[in-house]
């Protein structure tokens, strides 16, 4: 009992010690955001001696910083509703089917995690297309890099669901729409929560993408603004810090109303699976 007791503070302190890895540099970002340029360049917890909220003006008024989250939502919205959408379809008819035809596309989808991004042919491939620079091109990428794992997820969550509620619906006279829109997509709210989740983080974090294949000042996303935002700032770091706050912000939030949900979505998927 006492080794085991042991292992459990073990544990604990492990944790305490790896959650403290993440959360003391996001404290000094948010810190240092409301600092003066000397104390921000300290990189320390210390408060501020004054509270400067101007900070934040400063990087609204210069920064582009709304021109990144409108070319962010743009991209961001459609990308998480498409590929969340189409990985649950997917995941349901593929769990729902015994053939090989339905194993054979499954793994035809667990394939495509191991895949890189091919850049260069991706770039001739759009422009021979006539879409490079364009919202739509990067809504393609991202939703063909994001299906596969969505697939996944919902594959292994749906087989943990009874058939015998497909049979009840099919039997009250629902269709295949009827039956997936009103019965399934409700009982799989957790895993499509985690998805949406996952996926809205993961694209407007992205900067490697919107980078190569947008092409425009105009078109940037916050992660672009961002970094061009630095390399006019980069000592004053006062600014720098309330930029990224800026660009977390949103995710953070998003992330805490909806902890819950995912939680719920992963452990349920990986007892299920």
């Amino acid at each position: 009992m006492k080794k085991k007791h042991a292992g459990k503070c073990i544990l604990f302190l492990f944790m305490v010690a790896l959650a403290l890895l993440y959360v003391i540099p996001f404290f000094m970002m948010g810190l240092g955001s409301f600092k003066t340029q000397a104390e921000a360049a300290r990189f320390d917890l210390a408060l501020p001696s004054k509270w400067l909220f101007s900070n934040y003006t400063h990087v609204l008024e210069s920064g582009k910083i709304w021109l990144g989250y409108l070319n962010s939502i743009i991209i961001t919205v459609p990308v998480t509703v498409i590929s969340v959408f189409l990985g649950a379809i997917a995941g349901i008819v593929i769990s729902r089917r015994n053939d090989k035809l339905s194993q054979g596309i499954y793994y035809y989808f667990i394939f495509g995690l191991t895949l890189t991004l091919q850049i260069a042919s991706i770039f001739f491939l759009l422009q021979y297309l006539h879409i490079y620079g364009t919202f739509f091109s990067v809504i393609c990428i991202f939703i063909s890099l994001r299906i596969p794992f969505t697939v996944m997820t919902f594959c292994s969550f749906v087989k943990g669901v009874p058939r015998e509620i497909d049979e009840a619906s099919i039997m009250d006279g629902c269709n295949f729409w009827q039956m997936t829109i009103k019965i399934l997509f409700p009982i799989l709210k957790p895993i499509m929560v985690t998805n949406i989740v996952i996926t809205a983080i993961d694209v407007w974090n992205n900067f490697m993408i919107p980078l190569f294949y947008l092409g425009s000042a105009k078109k940037s996303t916050i992660s672009m603004v961002i970094y061009s935002f630095f390399g006019r700032y980069n000592r004053d770091w006062q600014y720098v810090f309330a930029a990224l706050m800026l660009v977390v912000l949103p995710m953070l939030i998003f992330f805490i109303i909806l902890q819950k949900h995912i939680i719920a979505g992963m452990t349920a998927g990986a007892v299920k699976g």
